[in-house]
């Protein structure tokens, strides 16, 4: 009789040997109104992806379970149009989608208009940061009434706030970021904040990237990007290209720079709020330095001359303008490998770069030491 049993435990013990280890997402759903629909788990960062599995939303919760052979980044979201922006699931706050790093283990995802994903460590790492951007992000909203105040001092005070704000949240993802390389998250933070994080810092992070932060997707374009800047670094001598003025004359970037005088190149668009709210930045500095050899050239990703010229006249512009009315194919921003707005460069008396990127009283500081 004791053999018996001791043959049921070598058997007992042999299946759970054998058994293959996986993993179980269990997820909440916050809006009544998705119960019967399905959420999809996809690969991240594949646009065209077929869904790898699917789930129905019952009584608010849904459950994937299968097993994995290494740590991969899936998204979990509701097809495109059931959901207002489901489909963007690479960014901060995509409503009711989530990206995460999934492994042979528990994890539980929450969907609502700010989604989260736990069970991890890897998971729960970036949570806490997600938790520290919330905090920040809400503290901008308060100022909401403040940005449309009518009081100039009461309205630049609250712009200085809310893009300080900004900057504090890129330094917390940049610093996330090279302290996490083997997390795949860490590459998908890195994605979401290319437009924040200042391109020297991303050098300084390329230089230290490891194999899973360089798989991740998207970030060869990135490293690509970087690579390609170079040409247009700092020390380096400017880039010129040729565009038309408001009146549709051919003009070239070098008809002002590499002329003796400083000149701040302004990559902007009328319909870019964050454009227009440092307008009045560029004006006061305009009015300052104009006399003393300094010129600002106004290169517009604006796509209608109708909205150019509106957006010139009523941000009080009066310094030269460039633009092929081609938005985001600008042939002059394409030289620079801009991709994003406002974006700047500040270039000597000879035509070498001194700054890129710089705003504000940055921006006002290094106009002062270059006209020195």
């Amino acid at each position: 009789m004791k053999k018996m049993w001791v043959w049921a435990a070598m058997a007992c013990t042999l299946a759970a040997c054998n058994e293959k280890p996986g993993y179980t997402i269990t997820g909440s759903v916050n809006n009544p109104s998705l119960d019967g629909q399905y959420v999809y788990l996809y690969p991240y960062g594949e646009r065209e992806a077929a869904p790898l599995d699917s789930a129905l939303v019952s009584g608010g919760t849904f459950t994937f379970q299968g097993s994995q052979d290494s740590t991969v980044l899936r998204t979990v979201r509701f097809a495109t149009g059931v959901v207002p922006s489901a489909y963007a699931a690479a960014g901060e706050n995509a409503p009711f989608a989530v990206t995460f790093a999934l492994s042979n283990a528990p994890i539980q995802l929450t969907l609502d208009t700010l989604s989260d994903a736990v069970g991890t460590p890897m998971n729960e790492a970036v949570q806490q940061l997600k938790a520290e951007f919330r905090t920040l992000r809400a503290a901008q909203q308060k100022l909401a009434a403040d940005l449309k105040s009518e009081d100039e001092a009461v309205r630049r005070a609250a712009e200085q706030q809310y893009d300080e704000t900004d900057r504090t949240i890129a330094r917390k993802a940049d610093a996330f970021i090279r302290a996490n390389m083997d997390n795949p998250l860490t590459g998908k933070l890195f994605f979401d904040f290319r437009y924040d994080i200042p391109e020297a810092a991303q050098n300084e992070i390329a230089a230290v990237s490891t194999p899973t932060f360089r798989a991740v997707p998207g970030i060869d374009k990135i490293l690509t990007r970087l690579e390609n800047l170079k040409t247009v670094a700092v020390g380096k001598q400017f880039t010129d290209f040729e565009l038309k003025d408001m009146k549709g004359n051919p003009v070239k970037l070098s008809d002002y720079v590499g002329k003796g005088k400083v000149v701040l190149v302004d990559f902007w668009a009328s319909w870019c709020p964050p454009c227009r709210r440092e307008m009045p930045n560029l004006v006061a500095l305009y009015k300052e330095y104009k006399s003393k050899g300094f010129e600002i050239v106004g290169v517009s990703l604006d796509s209608k001359q109708e909205a150019w010229e509106k957006g010139v006249k009523d941000l009080h512009i009066t310094w030269p303008q460039m633009s092929d009315l081609a938005g985001w194919q600008n042939a002059g921003a394409a030289k620079y490998f801009v991709n994003s707005i406002p974006h700047t460069i500040l270039v000597d008396g000879n035509g070498v770069i001194l700054a890129k990127n710089l705003h504000g009283d940055e921006l006002k500081e290094k106009v002062a030491e270059a006209l020195k």
